[in-house]
């Protein structure tokens, strides 16, 4: 792969990673040691999981998003047209989805809970981009090899 690309693409999944993890400690600051800058701690949470069955799935994904950073850094990162596809896939299908929560959210689902939780969808919505960029690195460079 050429270092340029991978330098590239890392720096796309730096910043997606950094925001997943601006989301990750801002709310932990607000359950321990509310700050008045930041939104409360239940703005950042849909209730949609206990919070400390979140905080393990989220430390999950930081890890695995840190490897991906890992492999682009090193100039590591294999492309596959296959898991190129499966990426976009899904992707797409989560960004959908919660593209459609957002806007639910800000129109007539504004009085549900999991639909009126914009913080955590914008979240979801980084993490969806993060598996877009991946699908779209494997698909446009896995058919070169």
């Amino acid at each position: 792969m050429l270092a340029s690309t991978s330098r590239k693409y890392f720096t796309c999944f730096l910043g997606l990673l950094l925001l997943f993890c601006v989301r990750v400690v801002a709310q932990l600051i607000q359950l321990f040691y509310p700050v008045d800058f930041l939104p409360p701690f239940e703005a950042w949470h849909s209730r949609t999981l206990p919070y400390w069955l979140l905080v393990i799935f989220q430390l999950i994904i930081v890890l695995a998003c840190i490897n991906v950073v890992l492999r682009f850094i090193r100039d590591k990162a294999n492309p596959n047209y296959k898991t190129g596809r499966i990426y976009l896939g899904l992707g797409f299908v989560y960004f959908s989805i919660m593209s459609f929560r957002l806007v639910a959210g800000l129109t007539f689902g504004n009085d549900h809970g999991w639909f009126s939780a914009k913080i955590p969808t914008f979240f979801h919505l980084v993490l969806a981009s993060f598996l877009l960029l991946l699908g779209r690195f494997h698909y446009k460079y896995g058919k070169l090899s």
